[in-house]
């Protein structure tokens, strides 16, 4: 799911659950959306998650632009990789998941997901194709997109 706007993404838990916020250099002349998960590339700069690829690392999701007014969809770098920064949020958000051998269940809580594409995370790697995204905290069909993903590339914690 190729994204042209932002989303709207919904926190699990409540209180207890703000973490330290991050900020990254976005790729030159990527574009990414709020609300959509938010990867490092292997130079280290903010990326695209259209097209995860396994070197890429896990950060949050995607918040707003620092250095440049938040304006229509998506935050567009420049020619220069860093020269536009993004806060990112870190915690546990709902996200989608993928289906068939990527559809997850409330028997995969406490399992490594995966990042498929800017606001879907599935069970398996994609045979080492994808990076981790995190862990599944929670399943609850009530929350948009119904899986409470715990991002960043870690295992074993879920709590939210």
């Amino acid at each position: 799911m190729a994204l042209t706007g932002d989303v709207k993404a919904t926190r699990y838990g409540v209180g207890g659950n703000v973490h330290q916020q991050l900020n990254l250099g976005l790729a030159a002349t990527t574009t990414v959306y709020r609300g959509s998960i938010a990867l490092k590339n292997a130079s280290g700069y903010l990326k695209n998650s259209a097209s995860p690829l396994s070197t890429d690392t896990c950060m949050g999701l995607v918040e707003q632009a620092l250095n440049i007014a938040n304006t229509g969809p998506g935050i567009v770098g420049t020619s220069t990789n860093g020269a536009v920064l993004v806060d990112i949020a870190t915690g546990t958000f709902f996200l989608s998941a993928g289906t068939a051998g990527d559809a997850l269940t409330i028997a995969d809580i406490g399992s490594k997901v995966y990042v498929i594409d800017e606001v879907t995370v599935g069970k398996t790697d994609g045979s080492a194709t994808r990076p981790v995204a995190g862990t599944l905290v929670a399943v609850d069909s009530s929350q948009p997109g119904g899986y409470a993903i715990k991002l960043g590339n870690f295992t074993g914690d879920t709590s939210p």
